[in-house]
């Protein structure tokens, strides 16, 4: 059985990680960003990890950081390396002063980060809105534009309607006065041929006695 009672004792993985209260595959994730940091873990004959009592602690804090401080793995373990081994079992308070200072740093650095970000989303969404007046202001120029070149159309277009009113009226009053004129000239050639007919007709009647006598006398 093992108990880690000190430093010399080991467990398994498996049995560390039920102590510990997490998954074997989430103790393996943390080792491993100890390791990316420099930190060494005793190893088996089957090459898996072996856990003393200061790993323990390593981890521990390691999990606090996360816990408490919301940290990303990478930063968490990168503090717990600094802490060093002779603090471990205060660092899981989170009351040393050097951790509170680093952590309260890698805070700052990604709230600066974060606060960078904002600024140049807010520059880009003032560049954004800036072009976009622009371009909402020859928007509306255009518009002003367009308006007085249908004003323009239309006006023109009631003048052409009213020239072409105006030439229908002549075009009916012309036609109208040369069918009057026609009518009138046929008339008076109708009227000059009766008469000329008629005055024709009286003078045979008169050549021939045909006329009454009394009209002859007279």
């Amino acid at each position: 059985m093992n108990m880690h009672l000190n430093g010399n004792e080991t467990g398994a993985t498996t049995e560390t990680a039920k102590e510990l209260g997490i998954g074997a595959s989430t103790l393996r994730k943390y080792a491993a960003a100890l390791e990316e940091q420099g930190y060494h873990f005793e190893r088996a004959a089957n090459k898996s990890r072996l856990f003393g009592n200061r790993d323990i602690e390593r981890v521990k804090t390691l999990m606090t950081l996360l816990r408490e401080k919301n940290l990303p793995l990478q930063d968490a373990a990168v503090i717990v390396m600094e802490i060093g081994s002779e603090k471990a079992a205060a660092a899981k308070e989170i009351v040393n002063p050097a951790l509170a200072h680093h952590a309260a740093a890698t805070v700052q650095t990604h709230s600066s980060v974060e606060q960078k970000q904002v600024l140049q989303t807010a520059e880009v969404t003032s560049a954004q809105m800036e072009q976009m007046n622009v371009e909402w202001q020859m928007l509306q120029e255009r518009m002003v534009e367009l308006e007085r070149e249908h004003a323009k159309l239309r006006k023109q277009n009631d003048d052409l309607q009213v020239l072409v009113e105006e030439q229908q009226t002549w075009m009916r009053e012309k036609l109208e006065e040369d069918r009057d004129r026609q009518l009138i000239t046929n008339l008076r050639s109708y009227q000059g041929r009766k008469q000329k007919a008629k005055t024709k007709g009286h003078s045979l009647r008169m050549l021939f006695g045909l006329l009454p006598k009394s009209r002859r006398e007279a």
